[in-house]
């Protein structure tokens, strides 16, 4: 049996807010030469549909999802027997830049790994809640929404290389050790790729892909980020101090860089945001 559910929502437009979540154990065709009013998300559960959008038709087999903007023409129907589907439209006033903003096209098909099955298992709860009327401001669901849309982005992929969670997983070791070692002022690039026994320029690659810059770039980036906890906070120390404790090799390289990243000197961060309580 289908569920379709439309959920409560606010009189006045969210950021992100669902217009219809379900689930359909034996999905019929559909053709929208028009596309859908809303932006629409649809993943297969079990079985296997055939969906066509933008000259491309794609097999919607377990573990693939595609999400399209509103007014993209689409169809899409079961192949091989019987398609469970499931699906979630949602509109907002911040949800064509949000999706605008993680590089997504008019028809984005994501496939993420065998065993993972979090968007799946995030999609069923939303719609347990939707379906229990646990939500009647429509906030939660929102805040579900954001959530999934993010878990999109990280734990599936668009393409051939593995998800962003995966290419993490790969460098967490030397991220977990720059988070200590950081006030080494003697760590580059041949200290940090070595801890991963790969080549400078692929160390590179790979912050590039996840971080868009270099890793030494990431590491003077995690200098600075500590030195701005610890300007407001540790009054008693010296700009020199703080410099030298979170890895510059002397004060002028410090306030230059600083000045550089902030858009201000260390002593004037330090006057702005010294006043504030520290916890």
């Amino acid at each position: 049996m289908k569920r379709r559910i439309v959920p409560a929502s606010p009189a006045e437009l969210l950021p992100l807010q669902i217009e219809s979540i379900g689930a359909s154990p034996e999905q019929e065709a559909i053709d929208r030469p028009n596309g859908y009013p809303y932006f629409h998300w649809l993943l297969t559960i079990e079985g296997e549909g055939e969906l066509s959008v933008n000259g491309h038709t794609w097999k919607m087999t377990r573990r693939t999802g595609v999400l399209m903007t509103p007014g993209t023409p689409h169809r899409y129907e079961a192949k091989n027997g019987a398609w469970h589907s499931g699906f979630v439209t949602f509109h907002g006033s911040m949800a064509a830049s949000f999706i605008q903003s993680f590089g997504w096209s008019s028809a984005e098909r994501f496939q993420w790994d065998d065993g993972d099955d979090r968007i799946s298992q995030f999609l069923a709860e939303m719609l347990t809640l939707a379906e229990t009327g646990g939500d009647p401001s429509g906030l939660q669901l929102s805040s579900d929404l954001y959530r999934f849309l993010t878990l999109l982005k990280t734990d599936a992929r668009t393409d051939n290389r593995p998800s962003i969670t995966k290419r993490l997983e790969r460098i967490q070791l030397l991220l977990d050790w720059l988070e200590t070692e950081f006030p080494d002022p003697g760590i580059g690039l041949t200290e940090m790729a070595a801890m991963l026994d790969i080549g400078e320029r692929q160390l590179n690659e790979k912050f590039r892909e996840l971080f868009g810059q270099t890793a030494y770039a990431y590491l003077i980036q995690l200098r600075i980020r500590k030195a701005k906890e610890w300007l407001p906070s540790r009054t008693d120390w010296t700009i020199r101090r703080i410099g030298e404790a979170v890895g510059f090799r002397d004060a002028s390289h410090f306030v230059a860089t600083f000045r550089r990243k902030e858009g201000m000197t260390p002593e004037t961060y330090r006057r702005l945001y010294g006043t504030w309580p520290v916890t």
